[in-house]
């Protein structure tokens, strides 16, 4: 799956999963930062394509997005909008960098699974046992793999802890935190937006608003797109954010594309 490294001049190259949260974060600020690159799909749902060696090799985290530059790799998706952007965490105001890290400490993963498993009884038997089942591959993989086998035993433990996390008997209760959690945040918002700024951090479009505007897309994913227009600052934020240009090229999901996500992992939809 993978190719080679890239050459001095070439364009970067974007792994990433349509569907995928962190992947919209980079691809958004990939197209507001006019950074011309490559995407590469990568199947995290059925051949999990991010445990190949030769991925691993590339994003030791095995996540999506991994962008690969000619002089280095970026597996994180703030190091990637913040490259996209021409910003660091040291140049940073100190409201654009408190608007990030609430936004980064935050487990969206709990919320999108987490309301998964608490609306659905069949999902809450199935994807304990998917994790489990993933945990043993991975540990798999290290046995036959001697030189990455720290890495693969450490991404097993991830897989041990969100099953962990995501216990039947729990998970419904803990959906309902992050969901208060998520609505909270739309407050804090709204709060923000109040004041007629028609950026989070004014005076020019950055990379808070990268973002959030994918938390919002989350939201509506998530089925609490319905508090958004209670919230009017937020709903005219949120309408001027899908109508900048960069929206539909991230292409930033607002709802499950089951037939895009089959084509992609069959190889005949966009990466």
């Amino acid at each position: 799956m993978m190719a080679p490294a890239l050459q001095f001049g070439a364009k970067p190259r974007l792994y990433h999963t349509p569907s995928s949260y962190y992947s919209m974060i980079a691809r958004l600020a990939l197209a507001e930062g006019s950074i011309a690159h490559e995407r590469v799909f990568v199947d995290i749902h059925v051949r999990m394509s991010q445990q190949q060696p030769d991925y691993v090799r590339l994003n030791p985290n095995m996540t999506v997005p991994t962008l690969v530059l000619a002089d280095r790799i970026l597996d994180q998706s703030r190091d990637i909008a913040e490259y996209a952007l021409g910003v660091s965490d040291g140049t940073l105001e100190g409201e654009a960098k408190a608007w990030l890290d609430l936004h980064y400490g935050y487990p969206i993963e709990e919320l999108t699974f987490g309301g998964i498993l608490a609306r659905n009884p069949v999902a809450r038997i199935m994807i304990p046992k998917r994790l489990g089942s993933a945990r043993r591959n991975l540990l798999a993989r290290a046995a036959r793999n001697p030189d990455l086998a720290q890495v693969y035993e450490a991404r097993a433990a991830v897989f041990a802890e969100r099953a962990r996390i995501f216990d039947p008997d729990a998970v419904i209760r803990l959906s309902e935190t992050r969901r208060a959690e998520a609505i909270d945040f739309m407050d804090r918002l709204e709060q923000t937006l109040g004041d007629g700024r028609a950026v989070l951090v004014p005076p020019a479009y950055g990379l808070a608003d990268v973002v959030w505007t994918v938390f919002l897309g989350r939201m509506e994913f998530a089925s609490l797109g319905a508090e958004i227009p209670k919230r009017p600052a937020l709903a005219r934020y949120w309408r001027a954010m899908q109508a900048r240009p960069s929206f539909p090229a991230a292409d930033i999901w607002t709802k499950l594309h089951l037939g895009r996500l089959i084509g992609g992992i069959l190889g005949i939809a966009r990466g």
